[in-house]
């Protein structure tokens, strides 16, 4: 019977070192499906003369941004509401964002829709290339504490299931 408590021990280890890699990986997928998201504001905003939330109507409908809080909640107001009560009330809510990510959220959400065109695609430039360097530095940790998380989870667990024998 130890020897079966051991193995749920070492197994639970291992799935939650696996549980906190998987939210490193998940934070670098969520900055680069923003980033996507960026550009294509930038191509919108640079070609066509939609106002910023039919844009933002238009990308909730997307199965790329299905995982975007922010714009599924942009989705909600009506035809020419303010979206960005909306906006931030989804950034808060956003899974596995840490504060850097959220906070360059925040002020892409402000921004958007109070300037002229110009204005709003240099501020779009300049959000991307933050949003690149929060990229590789999601790739960066994933990289570095990922493996980490995997192997202290999985020693933890074989450690405990030890001290359970």
């Amino acid at each position: 019977m130890n020897i079966v408590f051991s193995l749920i021990v070492i197994f639970l280890g291992a799935l939650a070192g696996l549980h906190f890699s998987r939210r490193l990986k998940e934070r670098e997928r969520l900055i680069s499906v923003i980033m996507l998201l960026v550009k294509e504001l930038t191509v919108k905003i640079s070609y066509t003369n939609t106002e910023i939330g039919d844009m933002l109507r238009y990308a909730s409908e997307e199965q790329t941004y299905s995982d975007l809080l922010f714009v599924k909640n942009c989705s909600l107001i009506q035809e020419n509401g303010d979206f960005h009560s909306e906006w931030e009330k989804g950034v808060k809510e956003q899974p596995f964002l840490d504060t850097r990510d959220r906070e360059l959220l925040f002020a892409l959400g402000e921004k958007l829709g109070e300037t002229d065109g110009d204005g709003q695609l240099s501020f779009l430039e300049m959000t991307l290339e933050m949003l690149e360097k929060q990229h590789e530095q999601a790739l960066e940790d994933y990289r570095r504490k990922g493996r980490m998380y995997r192997s202290v989870g999985a020693l933890c667990g074989l450690a405990l299931g030890i001290m359970v024998l």
